[in-house]
């Protein structure tokens, strides 16, 4: 089954870019927790509780864990939200183990629920493409492949996010809609430090160059990329590779078609 998520047009107000006196910028709030070779990064975002981003594997929520206790001081009774960019296993393989050390709601995407409600199976499955990049050529990378293991995932979400809201407890924290390699991906923007959360919608290769991951809805990527690029954005974040510090991240950004 074919299902295309189409973004709703954002409110006017919210799609101007916003205007943020240098003077008014906080510290920035987020922290890496990756591997040496950066292959996978789970994210923290630390204000007076701490979200968790992308908790792809074990070994990251135990990284996660000493990260907090040695370098922020505190304990995993401080996280309050963990969040999912999108469902692909390698974002979300962690989520159980963290659950055994923390209470926090696991929100992702409300496309989802739609693209469930989509599917007269009753199934959610969301159009992956994420098995498909590595193992087939070309245009065959666009097939929809359903994996059993998407059901399970979908079972671990409690809050669904909308696109231009604000992140649940965490009001500086911007829910952005970012469907291209994935139906349901978003990102997280923060306009008071100029950050961007970005998962594997834009991902850094070798280099350290940005890459907008490819999609079979080429006017969703564009779309997309013309919402990220409106954006005031000064630490950029992806899911894989190196986070990029720059005045203007996403300008010579290349796009994989």
């Amino acid at each position: 089954m074919f299902c295309d998520y189409r973004r709703k047009p954002l409110n006017p107000v919210s799609a101007q870019k916003p205007q943020v006196p240098d003077f008014a910028l906080r510290p920035r709030q987020v922290h890496t927790i990756t591997d040496r070779f950066s292959m996978a990064n789970t994210y923290l975002i630390t204000a007076e509780r701490t979200v968790v981003v992308d908790p792809g594997s074990e070994l990251n929520v135990r990284l996660l864990q000493k990260y907090l206790q040695n370098i922020l001081h505190r304990t995993s009774a401080d996280i309050d939200l963990i969040v999912l960019t999108h469902l692909h296993f390698d974002h979300t393989a962690g989520v159980e183990a963290l659950r055994r050390i923390c209470s926090a709601p696991v929100a992702a995407s409300a496309a989802v629920k739609r693209l469930a409600l989509n599917d007269g199976s009753h199934k959610v499955f969301p159009r992956i493409t994420h098995l498909a990049e590595q193992m087939l050529p070309g245009s065959l990378q666009h097939l929809d492949l359903f994996l059993p293991a998407y059901t399970q995932q979908v079972k671990l979400i409690d809050l669904w996010l909308e696109d231009v809201e604000g992140l649940p407890f965490h009001p500086d924290w911007r829910v952005l809609a970012s469907p291209g390699h994935t139906p349901e991906s978003l990102c997280l923007y923060n306009a008071f430090t100029r950050e961007l959360l970005c998962g594997d919608t834009v991902i850094t290769i070798e280099g350290g160059a940005p890459l907008l991951r490819s999609s079979a809805n080429r006017a969703q990527l564009e779309e997309t990329l013309r919402v990220l690029r409106g954006l005031q954005i000064q630490y950029l974040y992806p899911g894989h590779g190196r986070p990029i510090l720059s005045e203007h991240p996403l300008e010579s950004v290349d796009v994989e078609w």
